[in-house]
């Protein structure tokens, strides 16, 4: 393990978006299981969001986590919920972006792009200006989740695979080697392969049906992978966690794809 890469939850103060069920609901419980100080979690599922409050909030005491209604969409919303965490700890030490939606339909697929895409820019943007060692931070992990549909051509939920392509090529983009030795934040991209989650059902549409339908993973095999990588990875990695197996690192294949795409601009 690269010891400059090495990182613990404990003692930190960490967001995570989409926390309220499923994946990230799993993320949030395994943070203050590994001692996380206090973990902030958002989500527009209010019953559920404040369910598990109440539940960790019983198991791990006053303060550790708090849930924050929040459609992080709405970037007025979302600004306040980093104001609420920042407010009350001063310091932001990991997000995570973990929420997505699967809206293909017509009058909905923008809320797919906005939630996919433009809630994990502004996320990311914002956890920088934070963590970042050149503004007075101290350094942090931001963890964008993209899919295994960000590397495969395929016909079904064209949105959907759309915004994951386009999380992984941002979070690669903005983590060179020259921003992460500046702001000593590192930011990594998880891929993950179809998980048995509600969000894939939840709307009844033939594209989030055919997504469904996959070989799924247990929530359970996302969490660990994802704490995993989070743990040990450099910052602009990109991994692969599917089928219920340990986290690939396919850091070398992506960059080697698109190096071989971006050669046919020799031809132009």
């Amino acid at each position: 393990m690269d010891n400059e890469n090495s990182w613990s939850a404990e003692g930190k103060v960490i967001l995570v978006t989409g926390g309220a069920v499923g994946i990230g609901a799993g993320l949030v419980r395994s943070l203050l299981c590994m001692n996380a100080m206090h973990v902030a979690f958002l989500d527009v599922l209010e019953r559920e969001g404040g369910a598990l409050e109440g539940e960790l909030l019983n198991k791990f005491g006053a303060l550790r986590a708090k849930f924050i209604k929040c459609d992080i969409s709405d970037e007025e919303q979302l600004s306040t919920a980093y104001s609420q965490v920042l407010d009350k700890y001063r310091r932001l030490d990991a997000v995570i972006n973990n929420a997505a939606v699967i809206w293909e339909k017509e009058g909905f697929y923008k809320k797919t792009v906005d939630i996919n895409f433009t809630a994990t820019v502004t996320s990311t943007l914002k956890a920088l200006e934070v963590m970042k060692a050149d503004n007075g931070g101290s350094g942090g992990v931001i963890i964008n989740m993209s899919s295994l549909v960000a590397l495969q051509q395929n016909t079904h939920s064209p949105v959907y695979r759309a915004t994951k392509t386009a999380v992984l090529q941002f979070s690669n983009h903005i983590a060179t080697h020259e921003s992460y030795e500046r702001t000593k934040v590192r930011v990594i991209t998880v891929c993950l392969g179809p998980t048995d989650t509600g969000h894939l059902l939840r709307h009844n549409s033939k594209d989030s049906q055919n997504l469904a339908q996959e070989d799924r993973q247990r929530v359970t095999s996302a969490v660990t992978g994802i704490m995993d990588v989070i743990s040990r990875a450099g910052s602009g990695s990109t991994w692969i966690i599917a089928g219920d197996k340990p986290p690939v690192d396919v850091t070398k294949n992506v960059r080697e794809g698109f190096q071989t795409i971006s050669m046919a601009t020799d031809f132009l």
